[in-house]
């Protein structure tokens, strides 16, 4: 055994050690977790830029189509139906109708190969000789973490400021954030005003 290995490593050069491990592994934990809460603002970000240079091959790689139509069927089947009534006959029959034609034109009109017209709908035209950087498409835009592994961003769109925002829930789908479900603008719903029947309270006098 040589002279080195017999050597005992001092109690102050092995607590400088552990200590310095205990900081690799802290600033590891503070890259990952950075980089995690950064990723999805990057995808986003890519979404913004791929919406204003109209790359729908691009746009299309960040969407879960699936998941997006699905959402689209229930909120566009809520808008229409509503509440039942009272004195609807065929409640089933009426909702089963309109479920299925809601379906059918949602699976016939959002689809990749329809994209671009899908984005036009949905974004203003810019008036000519307008330039919208992507900062300034991205400065309305809220955005937060609802889960570990789901993050929203919402914005009021141009044209729709008296509807509710436009609202984009993204998750992970195999290392990858997408676009798993879309609110799109709809009408605000006003609050009810309450009145009272009562007598109206009259002002106290002094005698």
């Amino acid at each position: 055994m040589s002279y080195f290995s017999r050597m005992e490593i001092p109690a102050g050069l092995a607590a400088l050690r552990r200590q310095q491990a205990r900081w690799v592994c802290a600033g590891t934990l503070a890259a990952a977790g950075t980089l995690y809460a950064a990723s999805p603002v990057c995808t986003l970000w890519s979404i913004t830029s791929a919406v204003r240079s109209h790359d729908m091959g691009s746009l299309n790689t960040c969407l879960k189509w699936e998941s997006v139509r699905s959402g689209l069927k229930n909120q566009v089947v809520d808008s229409l139906i509503g509440p039942p009534h009272a004195d609807d006959e065929l409640p089933e029959f009426g909702s089963s109708f309109a479920s299925s034609a809601v379906s059918n034109a949602i699976d016939e009109e959002v689809r990749p190969d329809k994209l671009g017209t899908l984005v036009d709908h949905l974004m203003p035209t810019p008036q000519p000789g307008a330039h919208v950087g992507l900062y300034a498409m991205l400065r309305g835009v809220h955005m937060h973490f609802t889960h570990p592994g789901v993050f929203e961003a919402s914005m009021v769109m141009p044209g729709h400021e008296n509807e509710t925002p436009l609202r984009l829930q993204m998750r992970i789908h195999a290392f990858q954030w997408k676009i798993h479900h879309i609110d799109l603008p709809t009408p605000r719903s006003h609050p009810l005003v309450e009145a009272s029947a009562g007598p109206v309270p009259q002002p106290l006098t002094r005698p």
